[in-house]
């Protein structure tokens, strides 16, 4: 039996809980780091809608619904070589870098292949049909290849745990949005086109920022592993189906809500949705930090299970004390953000903010068995994604009843893990007990040592 399978042992030992407390405190400066992503490029959609206007923004939303949606299996590239650059220190540290060189090189080469294909088949449906925008288009897929090398750099840097290059390079792919569409805008290249070549020049940005931190990987001397390379390459597939689940399960339920209920409440549930799922940052300020962490541990064949109980309890604590702080300023909070207009979305924040809670906890425990190349319950989130869609086909009656969709595939999703892991260390509800119980013996010892 491996040590990751054993039976669950209540001790959790203090240098575990030591480096569980660290692992948040990064996590406090990666979710800064995402708060400004997240400023700068809200920055770049109110600049951008402001001045291409309704129906010429249109296109430039979908084309940007077009790079969040393959970004985020894309993440997969990310994700995996921070488990391979984590978890192969020392002297298997050589074989990790060649993985990491690697892996650019291929990786870049067959999205720029993938790209040219996709440019060359618009250009000829263009030449049959007019109105196919043609120009943005190809600059969309160009920008999809600058997000490869970024995300593969952005990994090595996670599993190196160097989070102060980590987050400046990651910011400045959204922070950087806005101020460059105001120079391109005085460009005669056009709205559009401008518009997708800020976010590809931002990622260009950011990718040259993290490669240039990490080109001593990138030169550093190691022989190619394959059993390195293929740990790598069997995580993905795993990675990504986990990775677009979590997309589908926080994103899908918007579009229910437009072709389902249409017109004002849609726009009322989606004001609702922008607040609520601010709330996700929390996760992926998370997910970050332990994903290093729990896969060094897994290789050095120690428990992990405090490391997932730590971010399912933050997220906890988080999304009820959230709850506490809506609840008497509901109608504040949306007049505040959307304006009074949107009032009648105030009743949804609560049981929105409750839902978006339990899918990010779905989405800490995606990383964690994914940092422990365990992916069983990875697979099982793209199951409930399934699940989601054909519950929200036939039951998407109201806003309230797409909100408790989401919660209740969530809710499914915690369950199915308890009970896959329950007898083991990876179990929340045990995890959960142990940290309450290290607490407890801490105070104790601390008051004894007063008395």
């Amino acid at each position: 039996m491996e040590a990751r399978d054993a039976p669950y042992d209540a001790h959790v030992p203090e240098q575990q809980s030591t480096r569980a407390n660290g692992a948040i405190r990064n996590s406090l400066v990666i979710g800064i780091c995402i708060a400004a992503w997240s400023i700068g490029a809200f920055a770049f959609y109110l600049i951008a809608g402001r001045a291409l206007g309704p129906e010429t923004y249109g296109l430039a939303a979908a084309l940007q619904g077009v790079i969040v949606i393959v970004a985020t299996p894309v993440i997969a590239l990310q994700w995996s070589i921070a488990r391979i650059t984590a978890s192969n220190t020392g002297e298997r540290r050589g074989a990790a870098m060649a993985v990491y060189r690697r892996a650019i090189i291929v990786a870049t080469a067959s999205a720029f292949a993938l790209a040219c294909l996709a440019s060359i088949v618009t250009v000829a449906i263009s030449a049959s049909y007019e109105g196919i925008p043609t120009v943005p288009l190809m600059l969309t897929y160009f920008s999809i290849v600058v997000m490869v090398p970024l995300l593969l750099a952005l990994g090595t840097l996670q599993g190196e745990e160097r989070y102060g290059t980590f987050a400046w390079s990651y910011a400045a792919t959204g922070v950087l949005r806005a101020p460059l569409l105001l120079l391109l805008f005085l460009l005669p290249i056009g709205q559009v086109n401008a518009t997708v070549l800020a976010v590809g020049v931002a990622f260009g940005i950011g990718a040259i920022w993290a490669i240039g931190a990490t080109r001593r990987d990138l030169t550093a001397v190691g022989n190619h592993d394959q059993a390195v390379w293929r740990s790598f390459t069997r995580a993905l597939p795993a990675t990504g189906a986990g990775l677009a689940g979590i997309a589908m399960l926080t994103n899908i339920d918007v579009i229910a809500a437009k072709l389902a209920l249409g017109g004002t409440e849609a726009g009322l549930f989606g004001a609702a949705s922008v607040i609520a799922k601010s709330l996700m940052v929390v996760p992926a300020a998370l997910t970050i930090v332990l994903l290093p962490r729990v896969a060094a541990r897994e290789s050095a064949g120690e428990r992990t299970g405090s490391l997932l109980a730590a971010g399912i309890l933050v997220m906890a604590a988080t999304g009820i004390l959230a709850m506490v702080l809506v609840y008497p300023l509901e109608t504040t909070v949306i007049d505040i953000a959307f304006g009074s207009q949107y009032e009648a979305a105030a009743p949804l924040l609560i049981p929105f903010i409750g839902a978006t809670t339990l899918l990010g906890a779905l989405f800490i425990l995606v990383n964690h068995h994914v940092a422990r190349s365990d992916h069983r319950f990875v697979w099982a989130v793209g199951g409930l994604a399934v699940l989601q869609l054909v519950l929200l086909v036939f039951f998407s009656t109201s806003a309230e009843a797409i909100i408790l969709i989401d919660a209740v595939v969530a809710g499914i999703g915690l369950v199915i893990h308890e009970m896959m892991y329950f007898r083991t260390d990876e179990s929340m509800l045990r995890g959960a007990g142990a940290q309450f119980a290290a607490m407890f013996r801490r105070v104790t010892r601390r008051n004894q040592g007063v008395a």
